[in-house]
């Protein structure tokens, strides 16, 4: 079985493009099989790795974009991760850019994360305040851990951005705001 160029994905023999990322797969795929097994220890193949583990947290719908749309747009659509930047790939590309619309419900998630986090680490701090400290070491707690794992999802959502690919955000990507 061969492996992907791109992605490193397992390819089945005679296969033209990778069922992981949707890439051309060349013949010289099954060269690179060897070479994807032995630098996956070493750790140089660090960057790929990673971007393996994000792809397969979400569902990945790269091959429904058109390429020219994406390459043209991938810059701007990531900023939508930044916030308030989410609108950004809405009105910097095209109108038609489905990739960006993408995003920019990929970012708006993001941020909705972000704003119920602080919300609840706020009312967690405030009732630690009034009543019992208890609440102060749970607000520190969801403060943290919700920071955590949103800049986690911001990171996953810029290097498929940057990387070209359009993967749901885990757990919270699936929901639709932006059409």
């Amino acid at each position: 079985m061969a492996f992907c160029n791109q992605c490193g994905a397992q390819v089945p023999d005679g296969a033209n493009n990778c069922p992981s990322c949707g890439a051309a797969v060349s013949g010289a795929a099954g060269a690179n099989a060897n070479n994807a097994n032995t630098n996956t220890n070493s750790g140089s193949n660090a960057g790929e790795q990673f971007k393996q583990v994000a792809a397969s947290l979400g569902a990945d719908h790269t091959s429904e974009f058109d390429p020219a749309d994406i390459e043209a747009n991938k810059v701007v659509c990531g900023f939508a991760y930044f916030g308030f930047l989410f609108f950004l790939p809405l009105v910097a590309c095209p109108k038609e850019s489905k990739y960006a619309r993408f995003h920019a419900n990929q970012g708006l998630l993001l941020l909705i994360v972000c704003a119920a986090v602080s919300i609840v680490s706020s009312v967690f701090g405030s009732l630690g305040f009034w009543v019992a400290g208890f609440f102060w070491a749970l607000s520190y707690i969801v403060s943290s851990l919700g920071g955590l794992a949103t800049l986690a999802l911001l990171i996953i959502g810029m290097v498929n951005t940057f990387s070209g690919k359009a993967v749901e955000l885990p757990i919270i990507g699936k929901i639709t705001l932006i059409r």
